[in-house]
């Protein structure tokens, strides 16, 4: 048994509770049949969740869950209260049964702790691992990791040495090359969907975006429940990986998973330069989620203006959006767009990530939902209105 730490977005820690659990009897077990374990040993922390599991279970979560950031495999604890006890204990760990000789990105972090100097903390980790045949090439921030992250963290004066499973942020699926203004990250647009979820029906369920931009919501929409497969992962470089993975044909093995429903998704924006972008990231997804085969209906328009009459008959129909706010465009604009969306068309419900003054009349949707959010810096709600 190992320990992992899956980071996720602070808020989101719940939800990425619920989402482990729904996904994990998708998992493989060593003997290439679905796992027999059970998600028992877990410690809920802000930021994340702490848990204890066999490593092929922790790895895999870097495969399945779509609200994570990373996954941190615990390599060694211990206390220290003073340098030169750090840099003793540092040596005892032991990263040749993970790895061999490599390039390493160092992260270190201080809480509260008598050893507190960042810097000499960091140079001392770079000899410490140099005498371990490993070469620090950087230090990291959230940069994109091509290399090993080792992340040391020392709070309250417990150290705690992790290695990276995941390489680069989880939130980077593959498909998302041509963004727009302002775009919302990919674990952000499932969660949005999740909290959909939690009121809609996947049944015959059509989406409409009227700000989609890059299209993001509608992507993770239709992928919310179908496992990354085809992205590089780094525990697969581990020399301690489980002989299960080693085949050339071990994704093959997951067999029993479901075909997602198929979503009818329909993106509309003002900026023809947003479509295009849509229209060859879909290129991509498709690629990259080959079970999804995603196929969004797009148009260049301006909302405001837009006939609605081919949506009127859809019996299943969401709003899901992160409409543009700030200088892109006028609070009033946005808020009467929705709102004639909600007269003219038969909703089911709304999502809205949205400031957080912003308040809308509707006439049939009553609010079910409303969550604190946070994109970029910016303090926003996610509302979610149903019948």
């Amino acid at each position: 048994m190992s320990r992992f730490f899956v980071s996720c977005a602070v808020g989101f820690e719940n939800d990425l509770l619920e989402e482990l659990n729904a996904f994990w009897f998708e998992m493989l077990d060593l003997d290439g049949q679905p796992t027999r374990s059970v998600l028992e040993k877990y410690e809920i922390n802000t930021g994340g969740i702490e848990i204890e599991v066999p490593d092929h279970l922790g790895f895999q979560i870097n495969l399945f869950s779509k609200l994570a950031n990373r996954v941190l495999l615990r390599i060694h604890r211990f206390e220290s209260r003073y340098f030169d006890q750090f840099e003793k204990e540092f040596k005892k760990l032991d990263l040749s049964q993970y790895l061999d000789s490599q390039k390493i990105i160092l992260k270190v972090e201080t809480h509260k702790s008598r050893i507190n100097n960042q810097k000499s903390i960091e140079e001392s980790l770079t000899q410490l691992l140099k005498e371990k045949k490993m070469t620090v090439i950087a230090t990291a921030s959230e940069a994109d990791l091509n290399e090993l992250l080792l992340y040391v963290r020392i709070d309250k004066d417990r150290v705690t040495v992790s290695l990276d499973t995941s390489m680069n942020h989880l939130h980077k699926r593959g498909y998302a090359i041509l963004r727009g203004e302002a775009p919302i990250r990919e674990t952000y647009g499932a969660y949005l969907f999740k909290q959909v979820l939690k009121w809609a029906s996947m049944k015959e369920l059509s989406l409409i975006d009227p700000f989609v931009g890059s299209g993001t919501l509608l992507f993770e929409a239709q992928s919310v429940n179908v496992p990354n497969l085809t992205r590089n992962y780094k525990w697969t470089q581990f020399k301690n990986l489980p002989k299960l993975f080693k085949s050339q044909t071990w994704l093959k093995n997951y067999k029993w998973l479901q075909m997602q429903p198929l979503i009818q998704c329909f993106g509309i924006d003002i900026d023809s330069k947003s479509i295009l972008n849509i229209q060859k990231n879909e290129i991509l997804f498709n690629q990259l989620f080959p079970q999804c085969q995603s196929q969004i209906q797009v148009s260049v328009a301006d909302s405001m203006n837009l006939e609605l009459d081919e949506f009127k008959k859809m019996q299943n129909l969401w709003l899901i959006t992160n409409p543009p706010y700030g200088h892109r465009l006028e609070t009033g604009d946005a808020i009467q767009i929705l709102e004639k969306f909600e007269s003219e068309l038969s909703l089911k419900g709304m999502a809205i990530l949205h400031p957080e003054a912003w308040n809308f009349k509707f006439k049939k949707l009553k609010l079910v939902s409303k969550l604190d959010f946070k994109n970029q810096g910016l303090r926003l709600k996610l509302s979610v209105y149903s019948l």
